[in-house]
C-alpha cells in the first residue's frame, strides 16, 4: 500500500479522537458536535490542492464504517424502555415520522419531472429525519444511488441540518412557546440506563465489537446466497434486524461503550465523506438535490410543530423528539442544554435510538412504494 494512503488511514483514524477531545474541552464548540466538525474537516482536507487525498480510499472507508457501526449503535437501544416513556414523547416521536413521510412523499409529487433518481432520494431522506446520517448511507447505498448524488445528499443535509441546529439552540424555544405549553415535569423522573456510570470493560467491547463484525459478515453471506450478489439492501436490513434482536439481550444492551464504538465509526465516516466532496461541483451542480433536501426538511419540520399544537405537545419534548428525528442521538444532549432541560435526554436518546432502528425499514419501504407508483 502506498505511504500516502497509510497516513490516510492513520489520519482517519486518529482526528475523530482529537475532534472528541477538543469538543470536549471548548464549550464554544460545542454547539458544532463532533460530527458536524468531522464532515467540516474533511471538506476542507478533501479541497486543499496541495494535500493528496485519494478519494476512492475515502469511500472505501465510509462504505465500511457504516455497517458495522449500525449494530453496535443498536446494540444499546432499550425498546422497553420507550414504550414506557410519556405518552406525549411517544405521540411526539410518531409525529416526527409522519411528518417525514408525508413531506418526502409531496417531494417526490413536486421533483420527479427534474430528477431521475427522486424516488431513492425521498427514500434517503426519510431515513436520515427519522434516525441519522448512517441511515441515509445505509439506504443510499441499498439503493445503487449515484454516487454523485449521494455526496450532494449528504452534503445539502449537513447545510439545513447545521441552520435548523443553530435555530434550535437560538429561538426555537421562544418561537414554539408561543402557541405550545410549557414542559411539566414528570412525578418520577424516567431512570437513566443500567450501563450508566459503569466503566467500559475492555473484554467485553472487543467480543461485541467481533460481534458486529460477524453479523456484518453473517448479512452479506445471505445476501451472497440469496441473489448471488452483494445486495447492499438485504445486508442493511439484516444488520438492522440483527442489532435490534440483539439489544433485547440485557447483558449487550446495558454494556457500557458500544454505542461510543459506534458513533466512533460515524465520526470517521463523516471526515471520510467529508473528503470526497468536491465543493466546486457541489455548487455547480447541487441546486436540486439541495432544494428537494430543504423541501422535505422544512415541510417535515412544519407539519410536526402543527401536529404538536393540535395534540397539545409541550415545547421541550416537540424540541427534543424533532432533535431525535433530525439528527439522532448526537445531538440530543446539547440541544437538552441548550433548552436548559436536562430531564428530556434520556427520552431523546431513546427516541433517537430506535430512529436509528426504524430509519431503514421505513426508507426502503417509502422508495420501494415510490418506484411502483411511478
Amino acid at each position: 500500500m502506498p505511504i500516502i494512503q497509510i497516513i490516510q488511514i492513520i489520519f482517519l483514524i486518529a482526528v475523530p479522537f482529537f475532534v472528541i477531545k477538543l469538543n470536549g474541552f471548548s464549550k464554544k464548540l460545542n454547539f458544532l458536535s463532533p460530527i458536524l466538525l468531522c464532515y467540516i474537516l474533511g471538506i476542507a482536507v478533501g479541497n486543499i490542492s496541495f494535500f493528496p487525498v485519494d478519494k476512492g480510499l475515502a469511500m472505501t472507508v465510509s462504505e465500511f464504517t457504516v455497517p458495522l457501526a449500525i449494530p453496535l449503535i443498536l446494540f444499546s437501544t432499550d425498546f422497553g424502555r420507550w414504550v414506557r416513556l410519556a405518552k406525549k414523547t411517544v405521540s411526539s416521536f410518531l409525529f416526527v415520522i409522519i411528518s417525514v413521510l408525508t413531506s418526502s412523499f409531496l417531494a417526490a409529487l413536486v421533483f420527479s419531472p427534474y430528477i431521475e433518481e427522486f424516488w431513492k432520494l425521498s427514500g434517503m431522506l426519510v431515513g436520515v429525519y427519522t434516525g441519522g446520517t448512517p441511515n441515509l448511507m445505509a439506504i443510499g447505498m441499498g439503493l445503487n444511488v449515484q454516487e454523485e448524488i449521494l455526496i450532494l445528499a449528504n452534503t445539502s443535509d449537513v447545510i439545513m441540518g447545521g441552520l435548523y441546529f443553530l435555530f434550535l439552540l437560538s429561538g426555537a424555544k421562544w418561537l414554539l412557546g408561543k402557541f405550545l405549553p410549557p414542559f411539566k415535569a414528570p412525578a418520577t423522573a424516567l431512570p437513566y440506563a443500567a450501563a450508566a456510570g459503569k466503566k467500559p470493560r475492555l473484554l467485553t467491547l472487543v467480543i461485541l465489537f467481533l460481534l458486529a463484525v460477524i453479523m456484518v459478515a453473517f448479512s452479506a453471506g445471505v445476501s451472497l446466497l440469496l441473489t448471488g450478489d452483494l445486495e447492499i439492501s438485504i445486508v442493511m436490513l439484516l444488520l438492522t434486524t440483527l442489532g435490534i434482536g440483539a439489544s433485547f439481550i440485557k447483558k449487550i444492551r446495558t454494556a457500557k461503550g458500544t454505542y461510543e464504538i459506534g458513533q466512533y465509526l460515524i465520526l470517521i465516516f463523516s471526515l471520510a465523506i467529508g473528503m470526497t466532496v468536491d465543493i466546486g461541483e457541489f455548487f455547480s451542480s447541487s441546486s436540486i438535490v439541495f432544494l428537494y433536501t430543504a423541501f422535505v426538511m422544512t415541510l417535515a419540520v412544519v407539519f410536526h410543530w402543527l401536529l404538536a399544537t393540535i395534540f397539545r405537545i409541550d415545547i421541550d419534548t416537540t424540541i427534543i423528539t424533532s432533535t431525535a428525528g433530525i439528527y439522532g442521538p448526537a445531538f440530543i444532549v446539547p440541544v437538552a442544554e441548550g433548552i436548559k432541560n436536562r430531564e428530556v435526554v434520556v427520552s431523546g436518546l431513546t427516541c433517537g435510538l430506535v430512529g436509528y432502528a426504524l430509519g431503514n425499514y421505513l426508507g426502503f419501504a417509502l422508495a420501494w412504494l415510490l418506484k411502483a407508483l411511478f
